[in-house]
């Protein structure tokens, strides 16, 4: 997939158009960025890949479940301390739950893009 856009400076007497051509690999998910600019000079930027672009999010958002658990299994246990058993484990169950679902997304969604069709 190409996108592809103009840009127009306006100099004191003089107009410079630069086309913007950005190709998107779908299958690598790549996206490059090629600036050609009127007088033939032409720059190219590669941003790489995507994945590994937002993985320090992916990493940050692994490394705050735990606290965050954390902090649901004391609430989960101070209901139950409190007296209410059911609304306790239920909240310790999710808290567990969701944790070990937050550490097996990137499993997860590595095993679906190694299946080949």
């Amino acid at each position: 997939m190409k996108i592809y856009g103009f840009y127009v400076r306006k100099d004191s007497k003089k107009h410079r158009v630069k086309e913007i051509s950005i190709d998107v690999n779908k299958a690598l998910m790549t996206a490059s960025v090629t600036v050609m600019m009127l007088n033939g000079m032409s720059y190219t930027a590669y941003a790489g890949s995507i994945t590994s672009s937002v993985q320090p999010i992916i990493d940050v958002l692994k490394d705050l479940a735990e606290p965050i658990a954390y902090g649901f299994m004391i609430k989960g246990f101070m209901k139950i301390m409190a007296g209410d058993e059911h609304e306790g484990m239920k909240t310790i169950k999710y808290s567990v739950g969701g944790y070990v679902g937050i550490q097996w997304i990137p499993a997860i969604f590595r095993l679906i893009k190694g299946i080949t069709f």
